[in-house]
């Protein structure tokens, strides 16, 4: 056992629960610990693209504008990160960021203009193949950059040290989101420049806490930058992410006093924290903005049949799936999660509109009647190539695969699953011709139906390698529509526009959609101003434990 741990470990009550001290108001101080069962992929902030990750990068660096969640946690608002204001032109195409005076790297040096101009500009490097290209593709002069003509954008400069104008080629509703994505992270030219590969693993920011140590496959352990802009933050002194723990694991450990929080939870010790009248007031329990389903590789047989697609996205019965997860799943018919324009229910679609969606049910008889009609199927029998599902090693794509299984098995469609680690499953997804079905999910970067849709069904989202587009599904119509709504500014076309895109695409069916899906997080009763983040998820910036007031800092004395 790690020191860390064996000290945590001697000071937690036998029953693994930690008691604050009473403080009704954040003290200063502590060690905040949280596990997964992956390892940080990368902490440089422009190809990082992982939720272990961003929850790790969100602690190193800022952006310039930021996501405050409303009081009830589930929704969120703009405000203002390391731009204290910024204005856009009438008709869209002109942003204009004032950065806020004073704020500094985790090198001391200060923040201007021109770190903003290299750092945005850095995402177009046609050798470092940013995924934040795609979102920040709007500024003019990007495809030059990417297609290696310049080595500037022309739509972004630094008007002086602390103003910085953006020009776009299009009106582009979801800009500030981009802007408040990881991939909009603001780091220092020296720094990246001068560690070259290592950085990647020893990166710079203005975040509140900077990189202590970083043992890979082990521990990661970030400290308070006590410098941070942001007045009074922050209150932990050091959070220590821990590597390779499954979610059962997690559990014992927090029940042991060695893990501060956790968010994922096998079903068994989810229905035993539920009732238990010590742990269950610490259970937090909120809708999450995602959606979840069967990716189906529509370039692969025999999922490049749309009958045998359209028969295998009926034969899931979601009902099932929500009662094997004790009622955590939202099952759906919409990939576009509720709470965002373009989300659909079907009891409040008509006849006509109910038509498009009426694979994403399950439906036993029609599920037989397109595997029938479809070439893949004679006389009730399968007789396409062997199929193959990959799922991850966890609980709930494990659940969810075998369940499929089943569904598919008396529909007469036999089908053998495959498990692998997640950087292994990440990899073979996203080339073409490699996976025919596989579970997927995608939570949402950001609260726009444009995040769901375009990300994962756009034909300019397929790829050689990393394709956010894994069905590698592509429809002309589907591409209009969407490129539509991209430079829509009413919001009422702009949601018209993706129901019309999203309906095409679930008759398609790239995707069974199944279900939605709720987050979770236990936390040791001492752990306070914690709670599930609409964006993040992860999110310890307001973080603070409940010990003694004055507590040494890293500094050596009380703040």
């Amino acid at each position: 056992m790690s020191p860390l741990l064996l000290l945590l470990a001697c000071t937690a009550n036998p029953d693994g629960l930690t008691p604050g001290a009473g403080n009704t108001a954040p003290v200063y101080g502590g060690t905040f610990v949280y596990a997964d069962e992956d390892d940080i992929r990368t902490l440089d902030p422009a190809i990082g693209y992982d939720e272990v990750s961003w929850t790790a990068m969100h602690l190193v660096f800022d952006q310039l504008i930021a996501y405050a969640p409303d009081t009830d946690g589930t929704e969120v608002r703009m405000v203002g990160g390391l731009a204290e204001s910024w204005d856009v032109s009438e008709d869209g195409l002109v942003w204009t960021f004032r950065l806020r005076p004073g704020v500094t790297f985790h090198n001391g040096r200060e923040l201007v203009a021109d770190d903003v101009v290299y750092s945005w500009t850095r995402l177009f490097d046609p050798e470092l193949a940013s995924p934040g290209a795609d979102f920040f593709g709007g500024i003019s002069g990007s495809q030059a950059m990417l297609d290696g003509e310049t080595d500037h954008l022309a739509g972004l400069v630094a008007l002086d040290t602390r103003t910085v104008q953006v020009t776009l080629d299009a009106p582009d509703a979801t800009f500030a989101n981009a802007v408040a994505m990881v991939f909009g992270s603001v780091v220092p030219r020296e720094e990246v420049e001068a560690r070259g590969e290592q950085w990647a693993f020893s990166p710079v920011g203005t975040g509140p806490f900077e990189l202590s140590e970083w043992q890979l496959g082990e521990k990661t352990v970030f400290v308070a930058d006590e410098d941070h802009w942001e007045p009074g933050r922050p209150y932990l002194d050091e959070i220590v992410h821990l590597a390779g723990y499954p979610r059962t694991v997690q559990f014992l450990k927090l029940e042991a006093g060695e893990l501060s929080q956790i968010n994922r939870m096998s079903s068994p010790d989810y229905l035993w924290a539920r009732q238990d009248e010590r742990w269950g007031p610490l259970l937090q329990e909120v809708p999450s903005i995602d959606t979840y389903g069967e990716m189906m590789n529509t370039e692969l047989p025999p999922f490049d049949d749309l009958a045998f697609r359209q028969g295998v996205a009926a034969s899931i019965d979601r009902e099932k799936l929500k009662k094997l997860r004790n009622g955590r799943y939202r099952p759906t018919i919409s990939w576009v999660p509720p709470g965002l324009a373009a989300h659909v229910e079907w009891d409040e679609l008509s006849a006509d509109e109910q038509h498009a969606y009426r694979y994403q049910r399950h439906d036993p008889a029609l599920a037989k009647q397109r595997l029938s009609e479809s070439r893949y199927m004679q006389d009730g029998r399968y007789v396409g190539p062997p199929i193959v599902y990959w799922a991850l090693s966890d609980e709930a794509s494990l659940t969810t695969a075998q369940s499929v299984q089943q569904d598919l098995s008396l529909a007469g469609v036999p089908m053998t699953v495959k498990t692998t680690t997640f950087p292994a499953y990440l990899a073979a997804v996203g080339q073409p011709k490699t996976v025919q079905i596989a579970y997927t999910a995608w939570v949402m970067d950001y609260p726009d139906p444009r995040n769901f849709l375009e990300v994962i069904f756009s034909c300019d989202m397929r790829a050689e390698q990393n394709s956010q587009n894994t069905s590698f599904y592509c429809d002309d119509e589907t591409e209009r529509l969407l490129d539509a709504a991209a430079v829509e500014v009413d919001p009422d076309v702009r949601a018209d526009l993706y129901e019309r895109a999203q309906a095409r695409i679930a008759e398609a069916a790239p995707v069974a959609i199944e279900y939605h899906s709720t987050s979770l997080s236990l936390v040791q009763p001492r752990v306070k101003g914690f709670r599930v983040h609409p964006i993040w998820t992860r999110d310890m910036r307001e973080a603070w434990l409940d010990v003694p007031e004055g507590r040494p800092t890293r500094a050596g004395g009380a703040r």
